[in-house]
């Protein structure tokens, strides 16, 4: 079982390592895509950080770190780690940790994007899901647009504004996402918001996305 007291916080990266593999459903640097991973790395850069390969460099820094990248999923962002969010949720027969760390330096209106330039930036809302139960594909994919329209309400609820257009911003410009499913233990068909996997994962997401960028906020203040 996945469970919050398996999460490893420094300055330099989150790390969740699980005993067992999971199946995941990511848009990681390292690891997209489907596939079954047991290691989960959410790495810091500096806000100026440039390279020309990030799925090099990730793996590199993933194996000077004793991770192997074939069984990892790697993200990075400029957030400062120690202003992470996470939460642990139980209902009926299923339980879900989410970890959100989030800023909201290069926040972007998807509606307007086009006035943006394509310039990478380190991802700056990333969002793991772990689920202690077992996922449909069907169930992967819709955890993810639930996540995400539980993160554009987070946003709105704190009036944060695309700095270009001056409108509601619905993410950043990279932010990234995991879904990571033990499989193990109830059967979980459906992830759409009103389903009991759904209602959980929104509630969790827009919790865990405010407190996140609340924190980032409060620190550029002082």
């Amino acid at each position: 079982m996945i469970h919050p007291n398996m999460l490893k916080i420094t300055e330099k990266h989150i790390v969740l390592q699980s005993p067992v593999k999971l199946k995941t459903l990511s848009s990681g640097v390292v690891g997209p895509g489907f596939g079954s991973h047991h290691i989960f790395v959410n790495r810091h850069v500096d806000k100026n950080y440039q390279c020309t390969n990030h799925r090099e460099d990730m793996e590199r820094y993933l194996e000077e770190n004793g991770f192997q990248p074939k069984e990892s999923v790697g993200m990075m962002t400029a957030v400062k780690l120690e202003d992470v969010a996470y939460t642990w949720l139980e209902e009926q027969d299923m339980s879900l940790l989410i970890v959100v760390t989030a800023g909201t330096g290069n926040a972007v209106d998807a509606a307007n994007s086009e006035n943006h330039s394509s310039e990478f930036q380190p991802g700056t809302i990333n969002t793991w899901i772990f689920v202690n139960g077992t996922l449909s594909e069907e169930a992967f994919v819709q955890s993810i647009v639930t996540a995400t329209e539980a993160k554009v309400r987070a946003l709105e609820s704190l009036e944060v504004k695309d700095p270009i257009t001056g409108t509601s911003a619905t993410g950043t410009s990279t932010d990234s996402i995991l879904v990571g499913a033990t499989q193990q233990g109830t059967n979980l068909e459906y992830a759409g918001t009103i389903t009991p996997l759904g209602k959980l994962i929104s509630k969790g997401v827009y919790t865990c996305t405010r407190e996140a960028v609340e924190k980032s906020l409060k620190r550029k203040m002082h």
